[in-house]
């Protein structure tokens, strides 16, 4: 039975609710944020004081499920999740690997790669003909991450698009995903997605209600399928609405940029649940 007014809210994490130093050096007042993640004694990403407020209040009151890309080692770094507010699920590896109570549930984990090996061209093929493409004058570094999806970090600026717009497009032909994100290109197998995992877990709790928020064409089907979806003015989502694209999709968009941006989709959450629609600015295309 479903679980009455009890919702879920799954976020994207990176360039969403976390944001790195460089993508907020400009944006006012050091003072107001906190760092949240940690590499090497290092400080890595940051989210707002105000923001981490708004979270602790809010997931007393929803299903909070943090959404990422990230493998479960990166995702681990981020020790607000490890040490401050502590969800009972967590979903990594773009929906590859879903943690509860920190552990991964090797059913689903299993069940995901089944899918892959039966839906997807292999990764050795789609590796094999990008090598054709990459050239060392925007080719960096690349990974296999979590032994699910490929990406390779690159100079932005110099990739050939027109190229990669083509190859993901013959990708896509064989079950994969090409999708951009600032300095990385990932390979995702269309089977290893966000909504699936979330899905499984709207089912494992009885839950309908379904709140989200990201910025990515990998947080595209999340979005989609949520009552409620909410993306910041920038990324790949925000990139395809001022071109034309998603039609039909019910989107709100904050009007705050950069790290502030996810102040305003916590309060707004907290406003959806509350009832309260006041400063809700729903655009629909």
């Amino acid at each position: 039975m479903d679980r009455g007014g009890f919702c879920i809210f799954a976020s994207d994490l990176d360039q969403t609710l976390i944001y790195s130093g460089r993508s907020f050096a400009t944006e006012g007042d050091l003072a107001a944020v906190s760092p949240v993640e940690f590499k090497d004694g290092r400080e890595v990403t940051y989210m707002t004081k105000r923001a981490i407020v708004q979270l602790r209040k809010l997931v007393r009151k929803v299903l909070f499920i943090p959404v990422t890309t990230r493998t479960i080692e990166q995702y681990r770094r981020i020790v607000i999740f490890q040490e401050m507010i502590i969800p009972k699920y967590a979903v990594t590896s773009n929906g590859g690997n879903i943690l509860i109570q920190g552990q991964p549930d090797l059913e689903w984990n299993r069940r995901v790669r089944e899918s892959v090996r039966q839906g997807c061209l292999p990764l050795t093929e789609i590796l094999e003909n990008f090598n054709k493409l990459k050239q060392a004058e925007w080719f960096l570094t690349d990974r296999i991450a979590d032994d699910l999806f490929y990406y390779c970090v690159v100079k932005r600026e110099k990739i050939p698009e027109p190229e990669i717009a083509a190859f993901g497009q013959w990708a896509k032909e064989g079950g994969w995903h090409l999708s951009i994100q600032n300095r990385k290109i990932y390979f995702v197998p269309a089977m290893v997605s966000k909504v699936k995992a979330i899905n499984y877990i709207r089912g494992r709790e009885q839950i309908s209600g379904l709140v989200a928020a990201g910025d990515s064409l990998l947080d595209l089907d999340m979005l989609q399928s949520a009552d409620f979806a909410l993306a910041p003015p920038h990324g790949e989502i925000y990139r395809l609405f001022t071109q034309g694209g998603l039609e039909g999709l019910k989107l709100n968009f904050t009007k705050a940029t950069g790290i502030l941006s996810s102040e305003e989709i916590l309060d707004e959450v907290l406003c959806y649940y509350e009832g309260q629609n006041n400063g809700r600015r729903k655009v629909e295309f």
